[in-house]
């Protein structure tokens, strides 16, 4: 990955200026109690893959985690 530039996970393009200024991504590091204890996440996702993944997974849910501001 070339430096200062940030690429989506998931589809692996090249964040433009508005997935920059959405910035959706996860950067920690795993406690304990998963099956990822100790790893770091470095997840950044372009806004097109953060809508698929999230309409992948809110039916999952069983507290949905967007509140929608209209």
């Amino acid at each position: 990955m070339a430096k200062g530039k940030t690429l989506c996970n998931l589809c692996g393009k090249e964040f433009n200026e508005r997935d920059m200024q959405e910035n959706f991504g996860i950067h920690t590091r795993v406690g304990y109690g998963s099956k990822y204890d100790g790893d770091d996440v470095e997840l950044d996702l372009c806004c097109e893959c953060f809508d698929k993944l999230m309409d992948r997974i809110i039916p999952e849910f069983k507290i949905n985690p967007i509140i929608e501001n209209m």
